[in-house]
């Protein structure tokens, strides 16, 4: 699970700004916190960030992008090839100093802490700590780009980084060398889902691909039938026709070709009911929008893990969008603890008898530096009757563009 998130100098964002799921002392809603090792702090399992649009809400959802990416692909790096961060433009000093990330995280039930600062060309700084005994030790240190300090497996770690190079993370190439002591903090990173403009990723076909396989078919056409969509169930074939890839609702996405069509079942002439086959791409956008999605929220709730979107209920009905956080926030049908976080302006969610206080975030930018500054709900007295969604849009927590009249 994710404990905590921070970036700096990254995309609209200039000085460090902290995701923090960690519960706050608020008693609402004790059923959408996780339990961790310390028996006095708990971690949110679902947060929401609103904001008005170039705000940066969805740069902070790049900048966790950005880290993970880097983390899974940074070994594959040619020498001198650059690091891709994105450092903020509206200084003249930050585009030279370098863009910092960490989280801190549970993984095998265990804490870890680990974080790296990189520019253009080098990874300037990185570090990975666990907290297998309640305290803190090193795994490994990475300072002014090539100097390692390790306290244990000194030869091995040592051979490790003499294959690293300036441009790459050490957890990358350690974690493709099979070093033990960090493939855990590496498979966390593998695990995260995430959606946005950064992440292409095909979710048609990953919940198409999931639906082959009769567990997960059941389950996802029974999210189908809870969203009121009319389909009554789901047919998915492979399809071996030569010009299946011309057809609409065909992919050789996950080394196949399918044919994908949702069931409806209407009233005949003679009062009795037909069923009728219509292909997935002519439903409705709403219809394939929660389609695409179902698949990959179904997975993360499975196994647990994180899934960070990115206008998440893009094109969704706010009962829709109500519905899948409530599945996250749920003891019952998120039993391993799966964790959420997405960027919205449907402000029906705004309600404290859905969401906690803690759970609620906000962007805002700075109107003479144009940064992004990130802050929570739990940062206001705000009363447990208060009309959160109208004192939002109001301008009581700021995060609200400022529309100023006429066309000029």
């Amino acid at each position: 699970m994710l404990i905590q998130f921070s970036a700096q100098n990254t995309f609209s964002i200039k000085d460090k700004v902290v995701l923090s799921l960690l519960a706050s002392t608020d008693k609402e809603h004790p059923a959408h916190l996780i339990d961790l090792d310390d028996p006095k702090k708990k971690c949110l399992k679902a947060t929401v960030i609103y904001g008005a649009n170039a705000s940066g809400k969805s740069n902070v959802i790049n900048a966790f992008w950005y880290m993970v990416d880097f983390v899974l692909n940074s070994h594959e790096k040619q020498l001198g090839r650059p690091t891709g961060r994105v450092p903020f433009r509206f200084d003249k000093k930050c585009p030279s100093e370098p863009s910092s990330f960490e989280v801190v995280f549970v993984q095998d039930g265990i804490r870890y802490a680990y974080g790296f600062s990189a520019t253009e060309t080098d990874v300037t700084e990185e570090y990975l700590y666990h907290y297998a005994n309640g305290r803190q030790a090193v795994v490994f240190e990475r300072q002014n780009t090539n100097e390692y300090r390790f306290t244990s497996d000194i030869d091995l770690q040592n051979s490790l980084k003499e294959r690293n190079s300036p441009n790459k993370l050490y957890l990358s190439t350690a974690a493709n060398w099979n070093y033990e002591k960090v493939k855990a903090a590496f498979t966390w990173f593998s695990e995260c889902g995430i959606i946005c403009k950064f992440a292409p990723t095909d979710a048609y076909s990953l919940t198409a691909a999931l639906s082959m396989d009769k567990a997960y078919h059941d389950k996802i056409a029974n999210m189908l039938q809870v969203a009121d969509l009319g389909i009554k169930a789901l047919r998915i074939e492979e399809d071996i026709n030569e010009d299946s890839e011309k057809r609409i609702g065909q992919s050789r996405s996950w080394g196949m070709k399918y044919s994908l069509s949702a069931v409806h079942q209407v009233v005949g002439t003679d009062n009795l009911p037909v069923l009728y086959s219509l292909d997935m791409r002519e439903e409705s956008d709403g219809t394939n929008s929660y389609f695409q999605l179902i698949g990959i929220v179904q997975k993360v709730l499975d196994r647990g893990g994180l899934l960070v979107a990115d206008e998440m209920d893009s094109h969704l009905h706010p009962l829709l969008t109500k519905h899948l956080i409530s599945l996250f926030d749920s003891n019952e049908y998120n039993p391993h603890g799966a964790q959420l976080i997405f960027t919205s302006h449907n402000t029906n969610l705004l309600d404290l008898d859905m969401l906690r206080r803690d759970q609620i975030w906000f962007t805002e930018k700075d109107e003479q530096t144009a940064a992004t500054d990130l802050f929570s709900l739990d940062d206001f007295s705000v009363r447990k009757d208060n009309k959160v969604e109208r004192s939002y849009l109001l301008g009581k927590f700021g995060a609200v563009p400022f529309i100023k009249g006429g066309l000029r």
